[in-house]
């Protein structure tokens, strides 16, 4: 290798086909290919990090906490079912 040469490496993913051209599809209207949005994307996560919310459950998954809670103190019964079924779906 030359000197002050940067190494290049390959990373491999395995994704639904259909998930694949979707996303492809929006990228390109940004005028990016696949490659170069993965480039920006590792390289942001190497150098900041992953982004504050990355990890934070998004307004579907608060309410859905909510309404379990909700429905153990006994309030509202959860939608398709009773807390003992959720219970022993989780559970089975």
């Amino acid at each position: 290798m030359k000197p002050n040469a940067i190494e290049n490496d390959r990373v491999n993913t395995r994704i639904r086909h259909d998930i694949k051209l979707k996303a492809q599809a929006n990228i390109e209207k940004s005028g990016l290919t696949l490659s170069e949005y993965m480039r920006i994307i590792l390289t942001q996560a190497a150098e900041n990090g992953l982004p504050d919310d990355f990890a934070l459950p998004n307004h579907q998954v608060i309410e859905s906490i909510g309404q379990f809670a909700d429905s153990l103190e006994g309030g509202t019964p959860l939608e398709g079912g009773t807390v003992d079924e959720f219970e022993r779906a989780l559970n089975s």
